[in-house]
């Protein structure tokens, strides 16, 4: 309906304006907001006239004064704000019904359960409070950090008739069992002579180095001390990117004891490169800072599902320390922290506690890969060059000698130093592989059974 068009007639036909006024329309009455709904409402019953050359319009003798041409725009801005209140009802209402479906979408009403997403829920109907998912990390935060501890190491030196300990060093751990073992990374306490340990609560004690194993990058200290929390492990395989990552340690020693630091799972299986080949590890935008080595790298759940180990602060030519801190020169990054998977860990943790070592089946050599570039240049077959034989070892009594160059194992090509550690690593203590050996342009087979590791411990 074509509204200021029939505005205009309702004023043309009706308007007193247009005749002779009288006394009586001098004093107008005022509208009510009622008065104007109805008129609007009665003006959308009304059809259009539908033939124009048969009305019959008055004639329309605008008065030519102020008075008359006042009135008339009094008249119309009632009709206007009538308009502008029965639109502002009608958008109310439309508002209110949005507003009352979004509130019952999202379970607020009364009897109603909101949704939240089961991974970020709170620990237990104990830890539930009005503020949801923003209590998740201080519950964590209480559950994890009594058995979070601060390491501090010291060496050794003899000054004349006494023995003096000079500090080298500081990490952090995570008590895992009541009676008193405790994981930390091996760099945190290699070389150390005295190994002290420290609680939250301000307990302290000294440390037995229960075992070490600097392939995995892992220690196993025990304290004795009563009534002591301990930390719950969880599964790593589970763990997705995107998942939530709490780390908790000692940044900087002691000023910074019980630090609590938060992120993201940002990544699985990174390959970083150590002194005993790859190593994979779980990445993580937590900030983790010297002193955060040892600690635990924690899910939702409030579950250690890694050991904090690497911060990787540049990219260059240089990475001597792949379980401290890279200091090579190079392209700067931030926010690509590392963490040993507990289920990688787990292991080497029992082995630790049972033997006081780790027991792996191993050849007795040492080697290194033959590149294509390597092969071409030095007229070598691709494959893993023996360095060196140990004494008494399974190679050495299999007839290996330094200076051949391993091409297959059981069957397969060796391509480099990893695939050789693959393949071995497949295998247990006592296992008998074939290992194809070329010698001065020569090749042949010999059977090779290996040993365990703690031979040469």
């Amino acid at each position: 309906m074509d509204y200021d068009k029939d505005f205009e007639n309702k004023i043309e036909k009706n308007d007193p304006e247009n005749v002779v006024p009288s006394q009586k329309n001098e004093i107008e009455a005022e509208y009510t907001v009622e008065d104007a709904s109805q008129e609007i409402l009665k003006a959308e019953e009304q059809q259009p006239e539908e033939d124009q050359n048969t009305a019959i319009h008055p004639k329309v003798e605008f008065r030519n004064n102020k008075k008359s041409l006042g009135k008339m725009a009094k008249r119309f801005r009632r009709k206007m704000l009538a308009s502008f209140v029965a639109v502002a009802l009608v958008a109310a209402l439309i508002g209110g019904g949005v507003t009352g479906a979004v509130m019952k979408y999202y379970g607020t009403g009364t009897g109603s359960t909101p949704q939240v997403v089961t991974r970020y829920l709170p620990l237990s109907d104990t830890e539930t409070s009005s503020n949801g998912i923003l209590d998740l990390i201080p519950n964590i935060y209480k559950i994890v950090s009594p058995a979070v501890v601060e390491i501090d190491t010291n060496v050794a030196y003899t000054n004349g008739y006494r023995t003096e300990y000079v500090p080298k060093g500081s990490g952090s751990g995570f008590i895992i069992g009541s009676d008193g073992y405790i994981v930390t990374n091996n760099h945190v306490i290699d070389g150390a002579s005295k190994i002290t340990v420290k609680l939250l609560d301000g307990r302290s004690a000294e440390a037995k180095l229960i075992g070490k194993d600097a392939r995995t990058d892992l220690a196993v200290l025990k304290i004795n001390l009563p009534n002591l929390p301990v930390v719950k492990l969880g599964d790593s395989s589970k763990l997705q990117p995107g998942e939530l990552a709490i780390a908790i340690g000692n940044p900087l020693g002691d000023s910074f004891a019980g630090t609590v630091t938060a992120g993201i799972i940002s990544g699985l299986n990174r390959n970083l490169q150590s002194d005993y080949g790859p190593v994979k590890l779980i990445q993580t935008d937590a900030a983790i800072n010297p002193g955060n080595s040892g600690g635990p790298l924690v899910n939702s759940k409030a579950e250690v599902v890694g050991i904090t180990s690497v911060k990787l602060t540049s990219t260059g030519p240089s990475m001597q320390d792949p379980f401290g801190l890279f200091q090579s020169q190079g392209t700067p990054v931030e926010g690509m922290g590392f963490a040993i998977p507990i289920n990688e860990a787990k292991p080497i943790i029992e082995q630790i506690i049972k033997r006081g070592y780790v027991e792996r089946p191993m050849m007795g050599i040492g080697a290194q890969t033959i590149t294509k570039q390597d092969a071409a240049q030095y007229n070598l077959p691709v494959g893993v060059y023996v360095a060196q034989v140990q004494p008494n070892s399974a190679a050495e009594r299999a007839g290996i000698q330094p200076g051949d160059v391993i091409i297959k194992v059981d069957g397969k090509n060796m391509t480099s130093f990893e695939d050789l550690q693959s393949v071995i690593s497949s295998h247990k203590v006592g296992d008998v592989i074939n290992v194809t050996i070329w010698r001065n342009g020569k090749t042949f087979t010999v059977p090779v059974k290996l040993q365990s590791s703690a031979n040469f411990q």
